[in-house]
């Protein structure tokens, strides 16, 4: 697979997992040098249930993973195939 940077990410859904019991989904909007993720729309989910966040920041250190639907990943990979020279 061609390797694909953060900003082929930029503007899609992302499962974040903080911790074993806390997940964040939501879309990416930004990030920055020290790769500290910027999400919109975020919801959180927790063994208690589920609550939108928002707009937020999630520090880099606080990440365990980052998932998201392989689907979203082949059409990230195709459209770069078609516009990348």
């Amino acid at each position: 697979m061609e390797e694909l940077g953060f900003s082929d990410y930029i503007g899609s859904l992302l499962y974040v997992t903080v911790t074993r019991r806390r997940m964040l989904v939501g879309v990416l909007v930004a990030t920055d040098s020290e790769l500290n993720l910027l999400l919109d729309n975020v919801e959180e989910i927790t063994a208690g249930g589920r609550r939108k966040l928002g707009l937020m920041s999630v520090p880099r250190v606080t990440i365990a993973s980052i998932q998201m639907e392989e689907l979203r990943v082949d059409a990230l990979v195709r459209a770069r195939r078609m516009y990348v020279v």
